[in-house]
C-alpha cells in the first residue's frame, strides 16, 4: 500500500460523438500539451485508445488509454510516458459529475506529503 498520496488534476478532455478525446495534459516543467486519441485494437481483439501528443504538428504517441468500468462508472485507465517524465505515469480518465461527454485526467502522485492545516505564526 503506498502512504502519502495526493490526487492531481492534470488535463481535461472532451469526447466527440465518433469517441475521439481531445483535451490538453498540464504540468509544470512540462507546459501544456494537446492530446488527441487514436482507436486501436489489441492482438486479443480489445479496443484501446492511442494517445497522440501535438496531433497538428509533429503528431507522436504519448499513450494508451484502455476503458474500464467499476461499479457502473466508465473510465479509462491511461499510461503517459515522456522522456522528461521519471517514469511513465498511471493516469486515468474519469467522466465529469455535470459535463456530458468530459474527462478529467488525474494522476495519484505518491509519496507526496500531506499539505499542513495548521496556522503558522
Amino acid at each position: 500500500m503506498i502512504k502519502n498520496t495526493r490526487t492531481m488534476n492534470r488535463g481535461l478532455f472532451l469526447q466527440d460523438e465518433t469517441g475521439t478525446l481531445h483535451g490538453r495534459f498540464s504540468a509544470l516543467g512540462a507546459g501544456s500539451t494537446s492530446i488527441i486519441s487514436e482507436t486501436a485494437t489489441s492482438v486479443e481483439g480489445k479496443p484501446y485508445l492511442k494517445l497522440i501528443a501535438d496531433p497538428l504538428g509533429a503528431a507522436y504517441e504519448v499513450g494508451v488509454a484502455f476503458p474500464k468500468e467499476k461499479n457502473g462508472m466508465n473510465y479509462y485507465s491511461a499510461v503517459l510516458d515522456s522522456p522528461i517524465f521519471e517514469a511513465p505515469l498511471n493516469v486515468a480518465l474519469f467522466p465529469d459529475k455535470e459535463v456530458p461527454n468530459l474527462f478529467q485526467l488525474v494522476w495519484n502522485r505518491p509519496g507526496c506529503p500531506k499539505p499542513r492545516t495548521e496556522a503558522h505564526g
